[in-house]
């Protein structure tokens, strides 16, 4: 069976720059942050600043916060540069906490997240994001977290059909007994009866054609439709893998499966999670351009 790590990773890069390096000033004229040219846009179109220069908005009010000051990492001019190799072109926008993980973790660590979003060029992020794959299936035993997620429904009936459906629309047909042909298009009607809120409006217009469903095995459309269906669906109650492991750590859960630096991680909480990724990216991917005031043990959360 094909693995993710056998699976061809290829990743597309950004036509336009990763970073615009805007400056935002507040009222008194002192930098507040850097931002992208439509965030610029943004408040220049609701009269919330007014433009100083091509690349520098001043705001129009007194803000309530004082942005990034004390923050010398958002402050800085960013490299459009691979922070692995150095190369300027074919660069994609890398999250060294994979979005999968921080999408569930509490605002005041996401609200951070600019710092752990680097450029990265394809070859490199290719190079590395196997590393990556391997880590979360490391991360899946010791948090007994599957990398599919817990909590999906088999619907065996859709499945039966399906084959059913798929002999029916071999072109070797003819080399099957009647009898078999038969008891395979009882099955199909069966199941199309019986599933008929699954199907599209027009395959529903058409079964509703058969009395009791018997003959719609002759429609085409509708044997294709069935195909087509997902025999394994989520249920009500399922989480994924990174939903899962975030709820562990978050509730500082341990069991007898996790390694020493697994338990660590539960034991410590989220912000700990966020630190054993960059530290991953740094032992695997070996970035030697690192941005200015990019740590390992950054602060993780917004006060």
């Amino acid at each position: 069976m094909e693995t993710e790590t056998d699976r061809k990773l290829t990743m597309q890069s950004r036509e336009q720059d990763i970073y615009n390096n805007c400056k935002v000033l507040d009222i008194t004229g002192t930098l507040l942050f850097r931002a992208g040219t439509r965030r610029l846009e943004w408040y220049l179109s609701r009269n919330l600043a007014h433009r100083i220069d091509a690349n520098t908005i001043q705001l129009n009010f007194v803000n309530k916060g004082s942005g990034r000051q004390n923050e010398p990492f958002y402050l800085q001019e960013m490299q459009n540069m691979c922070t692995v190799c150095g190369s300027s072109t074919n660069l994609t926008m890398h999250h060294v906490v994979p979005h999968q993980y921080r999408k569930y973790m509490d605002d005041k660590i996401k609200s951070r997240s600019s710092h752990d979003l680097l450029p990265v060029c394809t070859l490199c992020h290719d190079k590395y994001e196997r590393h990556a794959v391997l880590f979360k299936q490391h991360l899946s035993h010791c948090f007994s977290a599957p990398l599919e997620g817990v909590g999906w429904i088999e619907r065996k009936d859709i499945g039966k059909g399906m084959r059913a459906a798929s002999t029916l629309m071999s072109p070797s047909l003819d080399k099957i007994p009647k009898q078999r042909i038969d008891q395979l298009r009882a099955i199909v009607n069966e199941v199309v009866i019986q599933n008929t809120d699954l199907f599209s409006a027009d395959s529903q217009a058409l079964i509703s054609q058969y009395q009791f469903g018997v003959g719609v095995w002759a429609e085409h459309s509708v044997l294709k439709e069935l195909m087509s269906m997902d025999v394994r669906i989520r249920g009500p109650g399922f989480c994924t893998h990174g939903e899962i492991i975030v709820d562990v750590v978050g509730h500082h859960r341990t069991n007898s499966l996790m390694c020493h630096q697994c338990k660590e991680i539960a034991v410590a909480g989220v912000p700990a999670l966020v630190v054993s990724w960059r530290r991953h990216f740094v032992e695997h991917a070996g970035p030697a351009y690192l941005p200015n005031h990019w740590s390992v043990e950054y602060i993780c959360e917004q006060n």
